[in-house]
């Protein structure tokens, strides 16, 4: 079922979200990226809507990003979508000149990206086939941190039937 797909694999694509690699640089090292990084603190919500299925379903998403280090931040997240929800940790981190998220969740997903600077912000893209419900799907997915805001692209394909589930959730910073 499409609906599934899509919802099954949706973890997996925000665990892309974050990372650890062991130990943050220090801010005199990179200053402009650690700053970056720490402008994304806070709490965010997201919504958008899961394609695939009969009708469109609304994904409702919530992100504590925590600033752990000064190149460093840490973050908690959940989604629901019809009725079902799940939950997903990361790290997301600049040491070295790159970008990184790693991401589990309660789902059982894990995923480490290397992220692309682009523009102001920096961008993590994941191309990968998994098996969900025992039937291989290729997933892409791309988290975006751009102008204060955050931005999850995602696709699944069953490699099966060509069924495709897709959506795109846009974060939005609370005030509080």
């Amino acid at each position: 079922m499409a609906l599934r797909a899509g919802l099954s694999v949706l973890p997996l694509v925000l665990v892309v979200v974050s990372s650890s690699l062991g130990g943050a640089m220090p801010a005199a090292a990179a200053p402009a990226p650690a700053a970056m990084l720490q402008s994304y603190a806070g709490t965010y919500t997201g919504s958008g809507a899961l394609s695939g299925g009969t009708t469109p379903q609304t994904v409702r998403c919530r992100l504590n990003l925590q600033s752990t280090a000064p190149a460093k931040l840490n973050y908690t997240g959940r989604c629901s979508v019809s009725g079902t929800s799940f939950s997903m940790t990361g790290i997301i981190t600049y040491e070295g000149g790159n970008y990184t998220a790693a991401m589990s969740s309660n789902a059982g997903t894990s995923a480490t990206v290397v992220g692309k600077k682009r523009g102001g912000g920096v961008v993590f893209s994941s191309s990968q086939d998994i098996t969900i419900e025992g039937r291989p799907r290729a997933v892409t997915s791309t988290l975006a941190l751009s102008g204060g805001t955050i931005r999850v692209d995602y696709k699944v394909v069953d490699d099966k039937t060509g069924k495709t589930s897709a959506g795109t959730i846009p974060f939005v910073k609370s005030s509080r």
